[in-house]
């Protein structure tokens, strides 16, 4: 019975790696120029709420009282929380960042003379087309492993090499058909804490999240475009 139920399988995983190989043809061996490959799949964060920006808030301040916790000279100074605009993320994250401060007991200061100075910036990224194809198996590396793990352990007794090869060709067909990336924001935002005191980083930190398309106005300032400035100048015959 056994037996049976290999040559079942083993005829499934030969169908399966016959239709994935139709689909995809060969891998190359030489190219003319380096192909492009992937990274191991991965997850990002998505802000979408202010609870987030109050995430991001107190993971700052945490970092920051443990960098004073190194800096005994000067933690004797308090802290001024900079401005960085007036969106709505430049403003909540800045009364935001005050309030995690203080809870944790660091002295805030509203002057910026004989302290340390506490700032943000923000970079937004607006991608392209987000959609990954394979090509002809170039990105292997998107597959995920869970897959081929648990091939390994249905098969034992040796039939699991073919079967993880046709779930690596199914896996390469889920990419080009967008599974993993189609739904993908566009919008991307990068924001930097520093903690400086004379000139020095005590602390420093960088964070990229995705965003709501929709809702890149709450990072950045909208700028309407102007014409360019017209210079006149004058003659003067003298």
């Amino acid at each position: 019975m056994r037996s049976v139920l290999h040559g079942v399988l083993l005829i499934a995983v030969i169908l399966l790696i016959h239709g994935c190989t139709h689909r995809h043809g060969t891998l190359p061996v030489l190219s003319q120029i380096p192909v492009p490959t992937a990274y191991p799949l991965r997850a990002q964060q998505k802000m979408q709420a202010m609870h987030h920006w109050e995430v991001l808030a107190d993971d700052v301040a945490g970092r920051v009282h443990k960098s004073l916790e190194r800096h005994v000279m000067e933690r004797q100074f308090p802290i001024y929380v900079a401005p960085s605009g007036t969106t709505p993320f430049a403003k909540s994250f800045h009364s935001l960042l005050i309030t995690r401060l203080v809870e944790r007991n660091i002295a805030v200061t509203g002057s910026f003379s004989n302290a340390m100075i506490l700032s943000f910036d923000l970079d937004m990224v607006r991608h392209g087309d987000r959609f990954v194809r394979t090509g002809s198996g170039l990105y292997k590396a998107l597959a995920p492993d869970v897959f081929v793990q648990r091939a390994s352990l249905l098969t034992p007794d040796g039939h699991g090499a073919l079967i993880n090869q046709a779930l690596m060709r199914s896996a390469e067909a889920d990419v080009d058909a967008g599974v993993y990336t189609s739904n993908l924001p566009r919008t991307e935002v990068m924001i930097t804490s520093s903690l400086l005191f004379d000139d020095d980083f005590l602390m420093r930190d960088t964070s990229i999240y995705y965003i709501n398309d929709s809702e890149w106005w709450h990072y950045k300032q909208h700028i309407l475009p102007r014409e360019p400035g017209v210079v006149t100048f004058h003659l003067v015959d003298r």
